[in-house]
């Protein structure tokens, strides 16, 4: 069964949004499911809804985006309940 997680995440401009994408999708089992980016400044900030099989592989996207030194944040918070469709979301 795969969960739906969120992940809040800011990054400069000069860093493309193929770059960030390529990334998260190339830990086996995580797939981008929604994509929000608003441009504030001299950055992105928004939010990823990502499908996950394995918590670890959750940790794993959160590991490689934390270690590019364009993105500024990024941010997860434990799950607290169940939404309606049965996923598990971040609250951010």
């Amino acid at each position: 069964m795969k969960n739906t997680y969120q992940i809040k995440i800011a990054y400069r401009k000069n860093l493309s949004l193929h770059k960030i994408t390529s990334l998260i999708e190339s830990v086996k089992g995580v797939r981008i499911k929604h994509l929000n980016l608003i441009s504030k400044g001299k950055s992105f900030v928004g939010v990823l809804a990502l499908e996950v099989s394995q918590m670890i592989d959750l940790d794993s996207v959160v590991t490689l985006i934390r270690s590019n030194r364009d993105v500024s944040n990024v941010e997860k918070i434990n799950p607290n309940h169940l939404s309606v469709s049965g996923d598990l979301y971040y609250s951010l």
